[in-house]
C-alpha cells in the first residue's frame, strides 16, 4: 500500500473518520495533508510516541540532525536529544526569529555550558534560508541523515527548502506522522515525526521587554501568575500574553533565586533574572541557569 507523500501514513480508503484517508489510492496526499496544504485545515491527532520515535532513530544507526527553537528548548528536549545514540548535531531553527540584541555566538555558548552540549550547535532558518549552507555540508559529509526533532520545529520545511521535495509544511503540531524516506542524488535522507515534549505557541518573532517590577503587582503570563521585587526581562512568542495588575495577595509557591537565571514558560519563552530575588507564584516554577546572560 502507498504512503502519502506529504505525512508519510499509510493511505487507505476505507473510514474517512481515520488518518491517511483518501478517495482514490492513486493520489499522492492523504486528505489530511491535501486540506493542509490547499486549505490551511487543521486535523488534531494523537500524540506519537516519543521513545517509539527515538527508538526507531537509534536503530537505523544515521547521522542525525536534531532540530527545535530557542524558545522550545527546555530540560525535557534536551534529555530527547542526549538518548540519541548516533552522531548528531544540535540544530536551533526560526534563527530570524531572533532579535539581534541576542548574539548567536553567546547563545551557542551558554547553551553549550547550561546543557553540558558536546556537538556542534547550528543556528539557522529554513523559511529564510539562512545558513543552509552548513546543513548540506553535514549532508554531503555522511550521505545518510534523520531529520528528527520537536513537533512544528521546521524539519519538513528545511529538507523542501534543501531538495525540493513535496512534504507537508504548516503551522499545526504533527504535520508528518511517520518516517519519510527520501531519495535526493546519492543522499538517503529521513523526516521523522515531531516529538511533543510541551504544549507550544506558533510563532513568527521573538519579543524582548525589560520590566522593573515590584511585589504589589501581580504578573500574569499565559497562566502563570507571579510576583516579585526586581528587573525582568521576557524573552517570549509576540503570540505570548502579558499584563499585570495590583494585588496585595500571596500566591501559593514560593522561592528564592541565585543571580542569572532563567524562568521557563514553557511554549512561549522564559524569564530572565540578572539579579536574585523572592519570587512568589500560582505553580511551581522550572528555573535554569540563562542561556542569555553572563
Amino acid at each position: 500500500m502507498s504512503k502519502c507523500i506529504g505525512c508519510g501514513i499509510k493511505l487507505q480508503n476505507k473510514d474517512i473518520n481515520k488518518l491517511g484517508y483518501t478517495k482514490d489510492l492513486s493520489n499522492k496526499y492523504c486528505e489530511r495533508c491535501f486540506k493542509t496544504v490547499h486549505y490551511n485545515e487543521e486535523r488534531k491527532v494523537n500524540n506519537i510516541d516519543n521513545f517509539k520515535i527515538i527508538d526507531k532513530v537509534n536503530k537505523l544507526s544515521y547521522f542525525t540532525i536534531f532540530i527545535t527553537d530557542l524558545l522550545s528548548i527546555n530540560e525535557g528536549i534536551i534529555n530527547i536529544y542526549k538518548s540519541i545514540n548516533n552522531e548528531k548535531v544540535f540544530v536551533i531553527n526560526k534563527c530570524d526569529t531572533i532579535p539581534s540584541i541576542l548574539k548567536i555566538e553567546h547563545l551557542k555558548d551558554n547553551l553549550k555550558k547550561v546543557y553540558d552540549i558536546k556537538e556542534d550547535i547550528y543556528f539557522i532558518s529554513a523559511k529564510k534560508k539562512y545558513n543552509l549552507n552548513s546543513i548540506i555540508e553535514i549532508i554531503e559529509n555522511n550521505k545518510k541523515i534523520i531529520l528528527c526533532g520537536e513537533t512544528s520545529s521546521g524539519k519538513s520545511t528545511l529538507i523542501n527548502n534543501l531538495i525540493g521535495s513535496n512534504l507537508t509544511t504548516s503551522k499545526y503540531s504533527n504535520t508528518t506522522l511517520d518516517f519519510i524516506k527520501l531519495k535526493y542524488e546519492d543522499y538517503d535522507i529521513y523526516d521523522s515525526p515531531g516529538i511533543n515534549v510541551i504544549d507550544k505557541e506558533i510563532y513568527d518573532k521573538i519579543n524582548i521587554n525589560t520590566k522593573q517590577v515590584n511585589d504589589k503587582y501581580i504578573i500574569n503570563i499565559n497562566d502563570l501568575k507571579i510576583k516579585c521585587n526586581g528587573n525582568l526581562t521576557f524573552i517570549v512568542s509576540n503570540k505570548c500574553i502579558i499584563n499585570s495588575r495590583k494585588d496585595n495577595s500571596i500566591l501559593s509557591n514560593k522561592v528564592s533565586v541565585s543571580d542569572n537565571i532563567d524562568i521557563l514558560l514553557e511554549g512561549c519563552g522564559f524569564i530572565y533574572l540578572k539579579k536574585g530575588t523572592v519570587i512568589e507564584s500560582n505553580k511551581e516554577l522550572k528555573i535554569r541557569k540563562s542561556i542569555i546572560g553572563k
